[in-house]
């Protein structure tokens, strides 16, 4: 049995720090250069990274705080360069999130949709350009994918631009997940077209991160179902089990840059399926190193479904329910 105890004492909990720059130089400088308004670092980072770090940086970028206070500075300054038009036009995604907030559509004031139509059409003028003058431009693609949630398109436009993003990069994790979003029965899809899309999608792509789909779409019907029972059910915990098994367990997997956001959710999905044993292995991966704040919430939380899952692993049919909070 895992040497841990039941519950997490407050000296335990302290010493857990959420990583979600991945423990990546390249993504705090290039956060810390965005915060000093300094785009020739800001530049230099994003030109000299590869196509995994790209998609994680421009992440980093669409949520930097003030961007558009001073982007448009750049674009001027450099008219034959479209990474700052890409920079703007993923940027004014979450900027237009910021002024929608949240809420459900009824909490959303005339005033708000107002800015809120604003700020998506900005995003869509700048990434129509940047894939008029670059056409492979994978992250451009991806922020389109985005959009086409956000502006609730036609479900065949959607397709069109998640097709060119796997035309230019078949594996690319955010733009998956972001598509997976644009099926779900919330976003004017089903629950038939989530599970369809992540399952047709892991079993194009094994080996990679892409089969964390399966994982996630088992996560958004447990939401709907309002009950981790769902995520307990033999079926539903095995097929995520198997999913675990065509991803990072998979023996022509490579670790990569974004391994330990697929270990983490693997490692919670795997504990409310009651694969405790499993999920000490990926916990022993993720270690003090690689804890991300998705799916945990809390640092408590964490704590006390990873020790959960120490302690259970021998013995897993005395395990109570413990459902999410």
């Amino acid at each position: 049995m895992w040497p841990f105890k039941k519950r997490p004492d407050d000296a335990e909990t302290d010493t857990v720090k959420f990583n979600d720059l991945l423990r990546d130089q390249g993504a705090r400088q290039l956060l810390r250069a965005l915060r000093e308004r300094d785009w020739p670092t800001a530049r230099d980072i994003l030109t000299a990274a590869d196509p995994e770090h790209f998609m994680f940086y421009m992440w980093c970028v669409s949520g930097a705080d003030g961007l558009q206070e001073w982007i448009p500075d750049v674009i001027r300054a450099e008219p034959d360069s479209t990474l700052p038009l890409l920079a703007r036009g993923a940027h004014a995604i979450s900027w237009a999130w910021e002024a929608r907030g949240s809420g459900t559509s009824s909490t959303v004031g005339e005033d708000q949709w107002k800015v809120w139509f604003q700020r998506l059409k900005l995003a869509e003028n700048c990434l129509d350009e940047v894939i008029d003058r670059d056409p492979k431009c994978a992250e451009a693609w991806h922020y389109l994918i985005v959009l086409g949630r956000a502006r609730q398109l036609p479900m065949e436009e959607r397709w069109r631009r998640f097709n060119r993003l796997i035309e230019i990069d078949p594996a690319h994790l955010l733009g998956h997940q972001q598509m997976l979003e644009n099926v779900m029965a919330k976003w004017s899809g089903s629950t038939e077209a989530m599970f369809d899309f992540a399952r047709t999608r892991a079993a194009a792509c094994p080996g990679t991160n892409i089969p964390l789909l399966v994982a996630q779409a088992h996560r958004e019907q447990r939401r709907v179902e309002g009950s981790d029972k769902y995520l307990r059910r033999a079926d539903v915990a095995g097929e995520i089990y198997a999913a675990a098994h065509n991803s990072f367990w998979h023996a022509g997997y490579q670790r990569s840059l974004m391994t330990p956001m697929v270990w983490n959710q693997f490692a919670h999905a795997l504990t409310v399926g009651r694969y405790f044993r499993e999920a000490c292995g990926v916990y022993d991966l993720i270690g003090d190193d690689w804890i991300n704040s998705t799916p945990w919430r809390t640092t408590e939380r964490f704590v006390t479904m990873r020790d959960r899952a120490r302690d259970k692993a021998d013995d897993p049919d005395l395990d109570p329910d413990l459902d999410e909070d």
